[in-house]
């Protein structure tokens, strides 16, 4: 991460969370634990996330006057969710020196609710508030639970105040990407590259908003990609599927009476094999044509923005 004003005050709340860390054995039950300084943890994280939910509410084109009717939560988190789904993107706890293991506890969704307000809330944020207008009553409020959810939440907004774009070479995967982005405790979740459809579609998986990050061709490479994409269609893909149709046909008598399931596992073994069979077919030039065309492309990983 480059050095900048919310960076480094996010890094300074971290550190204080891993001075607690030393000194607490953070698992699940202990999570509960709470003290007027992790009341003020709470209070300061808080106040850094109305600051940069505010920056990025105006440099997304956010309207408002920036006065005391714009609000960071119904504004301007508002606003990013419905730019980003930020509800959903997840944060992980991934440092060695807590001892979570409930799931609800290590795999954190913070600004989920974020965006609303009172009781619809997320729970960090009634925490603040409570502790902000009585903490002698609310101290309670200000434990470790609520500070490393508002922490986490810090932490995404930071990462897409960033914005940065990485260079993958050919590692499609994203296998070789540092997905603590900086953090000693946090990391996000990964879409790896699942390919483009006929038509160029990204091909997304079914909880596709809950990857903060995703891998994508090169704008440069991505051409190349999608030419040899449709090369395999037209001469493998296509044929492959007539093909498979008609050895499925000759066998309906076999197989009309088995579970649709079997049925299914059949068509996809026999299209699997029709398809080894057309590609083993191809010219040695040919396959040699695909594999650098193929090697040829290159990937980067970029914050998933709901460009696709």
């Amino acid at each position: 991460m480059n050095n900048n004003l919310y960076w480094n005050v996010y890094k300074s709340l971290e550190r204080e969370l891993l001075k607690l860390a030393e000194i607490i054995h953070i698992d699940d039950g202990q999570l509960d634990i709470y003290s007027m300084k992790i009341a003020d943890l709470l209070i300061r994280t808080s106040v850094e996330i109305e600051s940069i939910s505010k920056e990025l509410y105006f440099r997304e084109g956010g309207t408002k006057p920036d006065d005391k009717d714009l609000y960071f939560d119904t504004d301007c988190l508002a606003l990013l969710e419905s730019k980003w789904s930020l509800s959903k993107k997840v944060v992980m706890i991934s440092s060695p020196i807590f001892y979570l293991k409930e799931d609800d506890n290590i795999y954190l969704t913070p600004l989920h609710k974020a965006h609303k307000r009172g009781t619809s809330s997320a729970d960090w944020q009634k925490a603040y508030q409570a502790v902000k207008h009585n903490r002698a009553k609310s101290i309670n409020k200000g434990n470790l639970k609520h500070f490393i959810r508002s922490l986490a939440a810090l932490y995404i907004l930071n990462v897409y105040y960033n914005d940065y774009v990485y260079y993958l070479g050919q590692d499609s995967k994203g296998v070789s990407f540092d997905a603590n982005l900086g953090s000693s405790i946090f990391s996000v979740d990964i879409h790896p590259f699942q390919g483009l459809e006929s038509d160029g579609t990204y091909c997304k998986l079914y909880d596709y908003d809950r990857y903060t990050y995703l891998v994508q061709p090169t704008i440069e490479t991505k051409p190349i990609l999608e030419e040899v994409l449709n090369k395999v269609r037209i001469e493998i893909l296509e044929p492959a599927k007539t093909q498979t149709k008609e050895v499925i046909m000759n066998d309906v008598t076999q197989i009309i009476d088995l579970p649709q399931e079997d049925i299914n596992a059949k068509i996809k073994d026999t299209f699997t094999n029709v398809k080894r069979r057309m590609y083993s077919q191809l010219s040695v030039e040919d396959r040699i044509k695909y594999k650098q065309a193929s090697d040829s492309v290159k990937y980067e990983m970029v914050l998933n923005l709901n460009q696709y």
